[in-house]
């Protein structure tokens, strides 16, 4: 029955068939898939330098789109709106956590990955109301949600505590 390649790719790699906290498994693969293609491509993700990465941006943009695809297919595979078991959301979602966030030192990216799971897990406003769009959009949309407020977040405590950091560092 179904689709077994929507199946690998929207619960990323069956990451969220995991049986305790899916979406929580889903990001900390997105967060090692995302951390290894810093390693292995310098420069593709960019940390904040002035103007526009188009290049990044496009990715983003196309994983954003591919994500939606899935979810929408996903969920009809499932028979359920946003199953557990996709969590291309969450993947998604980190990769919006970190955009333009430099990821050393080590303790930043904690925190970025905890921010990222209370922001997804308690759904501030408007979150909530975006998670009721139709279809792939829904799930989709709230997870971009919570990295957008993640990386506020994170970038808010960048600019208030940047002696601290610095600290870290050492």
């Amino acid at each position: 029955r179904g689709s077994w390649w929507v199946r690998l790719f929207a619960s990323f790699f069956y990451l969220g068939y995991s049986p305790i906290a899916p979406g929580t498994v889903g990001a900390a693969g997105g967060l090692g898939i995302y951390l290894l293609i810093r390693l292995l491509i310098p420069g593709f993700i960019p940390e904040y330098r002035g103007g526009i990465c188009w290049e990044y941006i496009l990715f983003l943009s196309a994983f954003f789109l591919v994500g939606v695809y899935l979810s929408s297919h996903g969920e009809k595979e499932w028979r359920q709106k946003d199953p557990g078991k996709i969590v291309i959301d969450e993947v998604f979602s980190i990769f919006i956590t970190f955009l333009f966030i430099p990821v050393y030192p080590v303790m930043l990216v904690v925190i970025g990955f905890i921010l990222n799971r209370i922001f997804d897990i308690f759904k501030p406003f408007p979150t909530r109301l975006l998670e009721k769009a139709p279809g792939g959009w829904g799930v989709m949309l709230d997870d971009l949600m919570a990295g957008i407020y993640s990386n506020l977040a994170l970038r808010l405590l960048i600019f208030l505590l940047p002696n601290f950091l610095s600290t870290l560092y050492k």
